[in-house]
């Protein structure tokens, strides 16, 4: 019996055992293949930030919004003025009490006289209702086409201002990111100074233990450590201001910055930035001429049509009658001096409006040819900078083993770690300057930057 209950026993636990083992197998078959996905989306390279995104989200900004928005009412502006042109249909119903008959239309006397005899009503009554529509409508009338000229210019300016807004925004994110790009470079240099640095101030420490240099030297050392500390946390700062521009023109918080490349060259034409102003000339030039236009006659069209409706005041019955016409008229200015003063404060204007784009013009004519020298001064200094480095470069190696065979001193030393680091710091600069540099001067004549830097 026992023997029996031992084999039944061992028969279960075999069963139970290679359950148990199967189980065990596709659990571990599924955690392994959860673990393949957690390090596949880990590892999987996520698409990294270009300009081109940061132009895109300009695009969609609010800021960008607005003025598209502007510029759209400007457009209304002129088919507000044209739609004056148009004839204007009203619907009329009206009643009217009279204090002694009243003529729901004109009746010849030939006409009253034939009703009196046949005893019918007469269109005479105390109350009188009236139903129709009235038609207006401009033949001609200057003054609404110079308006519509001058609201014209308007909406050309705003369409011009709308890209040229878009335009410095897209040069604010590259200068931007080329001075973020400044830093991160800088931050590169700096810790690459520090490691030179503390491998240096490992020595030092070294023979100041045993006693075979002054512990002046270390603390001359720490020193040094201590300011490219102090620059590296200053460039965060200033940084995080950065930062914060392009976030405000975008809405994306960029952690890293983006990486520059020039895709073509500036196009140097006419410059764009001054025709907002030209336009602005031109329509307080149609200002002027709707100004004087209001001294042109008009012609205006009119129709009208009733169907009026009142007791006879002879009989005492319902009278329905219909009534209706239309008119043109020409109505001329003889005296309106409103209209003198006017024109001259149109003038005046106008005047004001030649004397701000004289005047910019030759800020700007002044500005382009500045900064187009510069921008060449720009590329030559890049290039002297970067000699600059890689003779800074080979002067500190010399410096270190002047400097480890006790054959310069230690402020001599130093002075090359920071000329190297003065050096960098400058060629990255220089960098920084010549893309900002050179979207400053693609705004001015009008270049797109999203089509010439990648």
């Amino acid at each position: 019996m026992s023997f029996s209950l031992k084999g039944v026993t061992t028969q279960c636990s075999g069963r139970t055992t290679t359950k148990i083992t199967k189980a065990r197998k596709e659990i571990s078959a599924k955690v392994s293949a959860f673990l393949c996905l957690v390090l596949f989306c880990w590892f999987t390279p996520v698409e990294a930030m270009t300009i081109a995104d940061l132009f895109a989200a300009l695009r969609e900004h609010p800021l960008t919004e607005l003025d598209v928005l502007q510029t759209r009412s400007a457009e209304l502006g002129v088919q507000s003025i044209y739609d004056r042109l148009y004839p204007s249909l009203t619907g009329i119903v009206a009643y009217d009490e009279y204090n002694s008959p009243t003529n729901l239309r004109p009746v010849p006397p030939t006409e009253a006289a034939q009703l009196l005899e046949n005893n019918k009503p007469l269109p005479f009554s105390d109350s009188i209702g009236r139903m129709g529509a009235r038609l207006s409508m401009p033949i001609f009338v200057k003054e609404l086409f110079s308006l519509g000229n001058q609201a014209a210019s308007l909406a050309d300016s705003y369409r011009i201002k709308k890209r040229l807004n878009l335009l410095e925004h897209q040069a604010v994110l590259v200068t931007t990111d080329a001075h973020l790009l400044y830093m991160a470079s800088l931050r590169k240099a700096l810790e690459s100074r520090k490691n030179s640095l503390e491998k240096t101030r490992q020595d030092i420490t070294l023979q100041v233990t045993t006693g075979r240099l002054p512990e002046t030297e270390q603390i001359r050392m720490d020193e040094a450590i201590n300011q490219i500390d102090l620059t590296f946390n200053q460039t965060w700062q200033q940084q995080s201001d950065l930062q914060k521009n392009i976030e405000s023109l975008t809405g994306i918080v960029l952690e890293e910055p983006v990486t520059l490349q020039l895709n073509g060259s500036l196009n140097k034409g006419e410059l764009f930035a001054l025709k907002p102003l030209q336009k602005n000339v031109e329509a307080r030039e149609f200002s002027v001429q709707a100004a004087r236009d209001r001294l042109y006659p008009s012609i205006i069209g009119t129709a009208n049509w009733f169907h009026n409706y009142g007791e006879g005041y002879n009989t005492g019955t319902d009278v329905d009658v219909e009534y209706g016409g239309y008119s043109l008229s020409l109505q001329m200015p003889l005296f309106n001096k409103p209209a003198y003063t006017a024109i001259e404060q149109a003038n005046i204007e106008l005047r004001r409006e030649k004397t701000r784009f004289t005047r910019t013009k030759i800020d700007l004519e002044a500005k382009a040819r500045n900064l187009t020298r510069n921008l060449e001064l720009l590329n030559e200094s890049k290039k002297f900078a970067q000699d600059s480095v890689a003779n800074q470069r080979e002067l500190l190696n010399v410096a270190k083993v002047a400097y480890a065979s006790k054959r310069m001193s230690q402020e001599e030393y130093l002075r090359y770690e920071e000329k190297i680091l003065a050096a960098e710091a400058n060629y990255y600069l220089t960098e920084a300057r010549w893309w900002e540099t050179f979207a400053t001067l693609a705004v001015l004549y009008g270049n797109n930057l999203d089509e010439l830097i990648q």
